[in-house]
């Protein structure tokens, strides 16, 4: 997964996010989302964090781990 395939999330509303992706184990008007995009044999994890500003979505990051979170 790059981060590129999730670019599309951008400008979108916490809404239209739910909508998509599902609400998972994230409070509502929480400022960061996270969702467990991935996970490989081994236990490598790839988490997607949305962060949100003025509900909006204004950051997309990736982070590939083997803690849980």
């Amino acid at each position: 997964m790059k981060r590129e395939d999730f670019n599309n999330l951008l400008g979108k509303s916490r809404h239209e996010i739910k909508g998509e992706i599902g609400d998972g184990f994230n409070y509502f008007m929480n400022p960061v989302w996270t969702y467990e995009v991935e996970r490989t044999w081994f236990g490598r994890r790839t988490i997607l964090m949305v962060t949100f500003d003025d509900e909006v979505v204004s950051e997309i990051d990736l982070l590939k781990t083997f803690r849980r979170y």
